[in-house]
């Protein structure tokens, strides 16, 4: 079996995937959203049975704050140890590796302010062990790393390029005195930078009042809002993410974290297939913005289903305009499933819209997100 969990995350991802065994699962982790999402998740590991603790991989795409902060405070910054908690391998990008560089394990790196903190427990972790503790990155010039995990599940690396990485490298530097101005972090204790909490200067989006949903009344309606022209997102910590493509059992994912649209679909090209990439699911980046769904990335993959993870705060995702691309340029049929209910996405349940544009709609109930699961 496989199976993906989305668990709640506000406007960040929390991706809990599991696989092989149903009774002994190997699982792995993507992120942890915020540092109070990262709570709750400390209270879920803390009800698993301690043989039950072990994970093959821990992934924090980038350093925003709704990616990398639950991550402290369910494993790096909790009170006391969790009996049990390992991970075989953490793929991170610290300050090293956006120079390029290597990470000698138990060499202290510099960072971003939570890159910084994370950087104390990844000291004792094995940090980037699969790419013997160089950048995850996709060069390319090369061909594409593929790494296997147990039980044949293979993570092909889409994402970053060595030149993403060396982007953030400013903003990486610049922002740390907003971290100290916030009381995040301790002066006497901070090396250069930090990705400020949401975006970094001259990346964040331009973001207007709510005006509710968008008026839909007819085909041409949603054509028009699909074509309708959005930026690209430029925000460096977002062209940084580390982006998967996960294969197991004759299934496949794309897990996009918050990266470039144009930069997947180089990535797509570069796997050298013929047609559309061929997924089973697609969690889609930067939690449905329109700056970073456009059609090229919609018709690069034949894909039934197109996960959004955020519940709208902040940045009022998903943007209608990614939906409607989702829908219009995407597969027939397409099922939309949401980790959360907001007044942001609540409007695409509507029968009649599911009925006039021909797609269908899945929404988490309660606390424990949304799970999809491939048998």
């Amino acid at each position: 079996m496989l199976e993906i969990t989305s668990l709640p995350a506000r406007q960040g991802d929390a991706l809990w995937i599991r696989w092989g065994d149903a009774d002994a699962p190997h699982q792995m982790f993507i992120d942890m959203g915020t540092e109070p999402v990262g709570r709750k998740i400390r209270a879920r590991l803390e009800a698993l049975e301690p043989d039950a603790r072990h994970f093959d991989l821990l992934v924090i795409t980038h350093v925003d704050a709704d990616h990398i902060g639950g991550v402290l405070t369910a494993v790096a910054e909790a009170d006391d140890e969790l009996d049990g908690l390992a991970f075989d391998d953490v793929w991170f990008n610290g300050w090293d590796h956006l120079h390029g560089r290597r990470v000698a394990p138990g060499i202290e790196p510099m960072g971003g302010a939570q890159g910084e903190r994370l950087g104390f427990w990844l000291r004792g972790q094995r940090w980037n062990a699969a790419f013997d503790h160089r950048p995850v990155q996709r060069d390319p010039d090369a061909d594409p790393v593929v790494v296997e995990l147990h039980d044949g599940l293979q993570l092909t690396v889409l994402g970053p390029t060595p030149e993403r990485l060396r982007k953030l490298i400013a903003a990486w530097e610049d922002n740390v005195f907003d971290a100290i101005d916030k009381g995040k972090l301790d002066p006497d204790h901070v090396t250069p930078g930090m990705e400020r909490m949401g975006a970094v200067p001259g990346g964040i989006e331009a973001m207007g009042a709510w005006t509710g949903p968008p008026v839909l009344e007819s085909l041409q309606d949603l054509e028009d809002l699909a074509a309708t022209k959005s930026k690209h997102d430029r925000a460096a910590a977002n062209g940084s993410s580390i982006a998967l493509l996960l294969e197991y059992d004759g299934h496949a994912l794309l897990l996009a974290a918050d990266a470039f649209a144009d930069d997947l679909c180089d990535a797509i090209g570069a796997l050298n297939r013929d047609g559309p990439l061929v997924l089973d699911l697609c969690k889609l980046p930067h939690h449905g913005s329109r700056n970073n769904v456009h059609r090229a990335l919609v018709e690069a993959v034949d894909c039934p289903a197109w996960l959004f993870s955020t519940d709208g705060t902040q940045f009022n995702h998903p943007d209608p305009e990614a939906v409607a691309r989702v829908i219009h340029y995407g597969n027939a049929g397409a099922h939309l499933l949401f980790n959360a209910t907001s007044e942001y996405n609540a409007c695409w349940a509507s029968e009649d819209w599911q009925r006039m544009f021909g797609y269908s709609t899945e929404y988490a109930e309660g606390e424990d997100g949304i799970v999809v699961r491939f048998d």
